[in-house]
């Protein structure tokens, strides 16, 4: 479970009251998607940091809940908790009860399994996106899934990235790659390339895993905490970090990258990492993997070009 938040705080104040024993967890996302022989008698679920994400994370809790079951969702008040009422009430049934403080509440309830028949593939849509820079055009229809980074259009930041980057690589890692976008524009130009494309969620690579399907493609598809999953070296390393959590500054990301990078380089390769202006990367990037360049900078986004 989640350690050192009010909302797990409150949940254990009054779990002996609620009379749950052994709930499972639903803290993240891939959460969603372990095995399970049988469905649980009850089960605490944490509001999920999407607001996107909540409406498919109650209907698939609802499908691993038993019929009765007491479903808790808890939340802090920032992360938007109060919003999340009709969602509940729309997949798990009417709230029994409602638990206040610590900034915080839960809501809880007996499981009717109301969003029960539902299953990820019905939150998935797709939407078109171009690409012309240097290197070649490029249309692609692109998976769209809630919790899965995707503005809905090509956003500045990867089109910096991708006008900068060389595309006559032969190996190619796009790490944390969301909804596909880097990796499979990359497959398209180039189509000879040995591109991977890796991210930590389980929703992210049923994403990517459709957006390939739907444009023809091939390119492997990693289930990887940053390079926790990934074996290898690459010509090119691409990335467009995240760099939240909720809505706090999270560097934790980009120096786990940074860190792992570099064995992970072929010889004469290089890695290209586009972020915020703002944000301090060259110095991290620089720190760990070796010289680093910014190559361009349109003064809301730098991108950088790291080699040992």
């Amino acid at each position: 479970m989640a350690t050192n938040n009010l909302p797990l705080d409150l949940f254990t104040k009054h779990r002996e009251a609620l009379g749950l024993k052994d709930p499972v967890a639903f803290e993240r996302e891939n959460d969603l998607f372990a095995e399970r022989a049988a469905p649980t008698e009850n089960a605490i679920v944490f509001l999920p940091k999407s607001k996107a994400l909540i409406d498919m994370t109650l209907a698939l809790v609802s499908g691993k809940v038993a019929l009765g079951g007491t479903i808790v969702l808890a939340g802090a008040n920032d992360a938007g908790i109060r919003s999340a009422k009709d969602a509940y009430e729309k997949n798990i049934g009417p709230i029994s009860q409602k638990i206040v403080g610590n900034h915080s509440a839960l809501y809880v309830g007996s499981n009717q399994k109301l969003g029960a028949g539902k299953t990820w593939r019905e939150y998935l849509s797709f939407f078109p996106l171009s690409y012309a820079g240097p290197a070649g055009n490029a249309l692609l229809d692109i998976a769209n899934l809630p919790g899965v980074f995707s503005a809905g259009e090509l956003d500045a930041g990867t089109k910096l990235l991708l006008d900068h980057i060389p595309f006559d690589r032969a190996k190619v890692l796009d790490v944390g790659c969301g909804a596909g976008v880097i990796g499979a524009l990359y497959k398209k130009i180039s189509p000879k390339a040995d591109v991977v494309m890796s991210d930590s969620s389980v929703i992210a690579t049923k994403a990517v895993a459709e957006t390939l399907a739907k444009n023809g493609l091939a390119a492997k598809v990693a289930l990887s905490d940053v390079f926790d999953g990934i074996t290898g070296t690459f010509d090119l390393i691409v990335a467009n970090p995240p760099f939240h959590t909720g809505i706090e500054t999270d560097y934790s990301f980009i120096e786990k990258f940074a860190r792992g990078a570099r064995r992970h380089l072929a010889p004469g390769g290089a890695v290209y990492v586009v972020a915020n202006a703002f944000l301090p990367y060259q110095d991290i990037l620089g720190r760990n993997i070796g010289h680093t360049d910014i190559v361009a900078d349109d003064k809301k986004f730098r991108v950088y070009c790291s080699r040992p």
